[in-house]
Parts: C-alpha cells; structure tokens; sequence
C-alpha cells in the first residue's frame, strides 16, 4: 500500500517513512517544513483532518488556525490570531489581570506546559488532557479539553482531539 501526502500528492514508500508526526496525519515532511517559511499556511492546516492552531512560540500565541478549529470555537479567525491558547478556549483564567499563561491558576496547566516544554525541547506531545473552566455567553462551564502538539520548524502544532463542554 503507498501512502501519499494530502497536500502535495507525492507517494511515499508503503509504511509511514517520509510522512511526518501524529499530528498531522499523512502530510509529507517536505510540506510541513515547508509551513514555518512561508506566511500562507491554509492549505498545510486544511488538509489535517481535526481542529489545529499553528502556534508561535515568543510570545506564545496563535499565528492562524483551520476552519474546523473556527467553527469549534465559534471565532473568526481575527478573534485567534494574536492570541494566547486560553483565549482562544475561552479559560476563565484567560481573562484574569495577569493574563493567559501568566495567571498564578496557569502555573500547572498541562497543556500549557506541554506547549512550553515542545517549544524548549521539540519533543511533541499527545493526548494531554485537562478541566478547563470556560467562560460561554451562558455563564462558566467545564470543559474537557484534549490536545496533541508537534514542533515544526520554530512554529507549533497544537491538535484539538477533545473539547466537550457541559451542557
């Protein structure tokens, strides 16, 4: 069986050799190198079958996301852009004085400390999970939230596998 890329179509050897991470899922080395040098990355982020945001790593914020994170969140992509990872999940703690990731309640947020130590170490991450208190027009909910992160070139993955609030 040959497994090509979902981007550019180019046929790899019959096992997963040449493809990249578990992140991405089917997309060649060279297309994800290819995202940290260029500024239009809506075809990479696409073409990954979940919600994603490419993340930068001084300050920690989202550079875009796909349209399946969008519609996730029920943001357009001016209310991510710029912004810190809590914001974007709507974290209570986000909308503290101190500020996402700055917060004294952040100190041992998993998944921010996923996010830091991928940036520190390239070792990617998958499957961190935690309870997250967001803030929706109808008051604070718990969130379940899942997410797997992957370096790629000075720019980070970040996976969304499980975002359930209660209802």
């Amino acid at each position: 069986m040959t497994i090509s890329c979902r981007v550019c179509g180019k046929q790899t050897a019959s096992d997963s050799r040449g493809m990249h991470g578990s992140i991405t899922h089917g997309v060649c080395e060279a297309c994800v190198l290819q995202v940290s040098g260029t500024s239009d990355n809506s075809v990479f982020l696409e073409s990954i079958d979940a919600p994603v945001l490419l993340m930068q790593g001084n300050p920690r914020q989202v550079v875009t996301a796909n349209r399946s994170a969008l519609k996730l969140f029920e943001k357009e992509l001016h209310e991510v852009e710029g912004k810190r990872g809590g914001q974007v999940f709507d974290c209570v703690h986000s909308f503290t004085e101190a500020g996402c990731g700055k917060d004294a309640n952040c100190e041992n947020c998993k998944i921010k400390n996923a996010i830091v130590d991928t940036f520190a170490t390239a070792n990617p991450h998958a499957g961190v999970s935690t309870e997250l208190s967001v803030r929706k027009a109808d008051g604070i909910k718990t969130c379940v939230l899942e997410v797997s992160i992957e370096k790629i070139g000075d720019l980070a993955l970040v996976r969304v596998d499980r975002y359930d609030t209660d209802a």
